[in-house]
């Protein structure tokens, strides 16, 4: 009876697994900040609450910033000049290196059009935890970013709206989840 379930089992995993390889493998690479990106950054940087205010989609991180939350401000620029742990501490040392997570699927299994999350990094700091400028993950592999969140690196949701992308969650806020949109 063991060796039937442990066969039926080797089965269902080679099939879940062959299934998953045809998809092929994921790479995540380091690339230079689109326009719209740059754009964030540089408002993170300069304290631009405007053009951050501009490139959030309607929801509660765009609440929160317009209302000068100052959870928001710990989280995008630190507190009484400590930046370790936040945006800005990221930024400020460039050049940024931006990777595109695979994106989420639709109804359909297709990648979605509408929402895309991209990971960012120092450049040196993702060279160092990867030991290179790129990651190959085989489709049995879960797709892992090295280092730790909110310290090495910095993740951002973006939704497609018809101004562009625009953040819903500015770049990892921890109190905004769910869908949001405008």
């Amino acid at each position: 009876m063991l060796k039937k379930l442990l066969a039926g089992t080797g089965l269902v995993l080679t099939i879940g697994l062959s299934a998953c390889q045809t998809a092929g493998p994921t790479t995540l690479a380091c690339r230079a900040p689109t326009g719209e990106e740059f754009d964030i950054f540089r408002a993170v940087v300069s304290r631009d609450r405007a053009t951050l205010s501009r490139y959030t989609s309607v929801g509660p991180a765009r609440s929160a910033l317009e209302r000068r939350d100052p959870y928001v401000n710990n989280h995008l620029w630190g507190n009484q000049g400590y930046t370790g742990g936040t945006i800005v501490g990221v930024l400020t040392q460039p050049p940024p290196c931006v990777i595109d997570l695979p994106r989420p699927l639709d109804a359909n299994g297709n990648p979605s059009t509408t929402r895309r999350t991209i990971a960012v990094y120092q450049q040196s700091r993702f060279q160092a935890l990867a030991g290179s400028t790129s990651m190959t993950f085989q489709p049995e592999q879960v797709v892992r970013l090295p280092g730790n969140s909110g310290h090495d690196y910095f993740r951002c949701d973006f939704v497609q709206t018809s101004a562009g992308w625009r953040m819903t969650d500015l770049c990892g806020l921890p109190t905004v989840s769910g869908a949001v949109g405008g």
